[in-house]
């Protein structure tokens, strides 16, 4: 059970109450989302550095929760200087509002498990590498789900864990999401510094 999870996990579950108080009152929908770990899952959770989070789909007035409408609610937890047009170098002009996905995609409502870190044998290794590491990572945790993040998961569930707990996830690393962009590279969410999150 979710009371179960808490007693082993402590402030790494982010659940009904955790939802509310960051976007607002959890829709009955979301409180009747099955909850899918077995006590097993849950000790191979805590014994791997992961954490239990409730995703919702939209917010208590029903907005639905985009990369761009959390950018509205937390602007402060978002870098400024990253969120402004900017060139790279395979284009002139970027910013994460020109990604359509940035205003459509959603969290299927229901419960994850997820690192709070990234693993540390992904970092400086291609996509496709890191592909190979997180399926073998997954075969690890049993019978609870593991892949790679979309983008707009990992915006929210960072952004969940830093309004509940006060504590920012990813700071020092990014996530390499599976989100695609226009010119078919992946959004990278992470370096959440004291100046926000980015957003690349």
């Amino acid at each position: 059970t979710l009371e179960q999870a808490r007693t082993v996990l402590g402030d790494d579950v982010l659940g009904p109450e955790e939802v509310a108080s960051v976007f607002g009152a959890v829709s009955a929908a979301a409180l009747r989302a099955d909850f899918p770990f077995t006590s097993a899952d849950i000790a191979c959770a805590r014994d791997r550095g992961m954490l239990l989070v409730l995703r919702v789909a939209e917010s208590d007035d029903h907005v639905p929760l985009t990369i761009l409408d959390m950018l509205r609610r937390f602007p402060q937890a978002f870098d400024p200087k990253l969120l402004r047009q900017m060139g790279y170098q395979l284009r002139d002009e970027w910013g994460i509002a020109l990604e359509p996905l940035a205003a459509t995609d959603i969290c299927t409502s229901g419960w994850a498990l997820v690192r709070k870190n990234v693993l540390e044998e992904t970092c400086n290794t291609s996509y496709e590498e890191q592909d190979g590491l997180v399926r073998r990572f997954g075969a690890l945790v049993g019978n609870a789900p593991f892949r790679r993040r979309t983008a707009v998961e990992a915006v929210y569930d960072t952004v969940s864990y830093a309004t509940a707990r006060k504590i920012r996830l990813l700071e020092r690393s990014w996530d390499w999401s599976s989100s695609a962009t226009l010119d078919g590279g992946y959004l990278n969410v992470g370096g959440f510094t004291s100046a926000g999150m980015q957003v690349l």
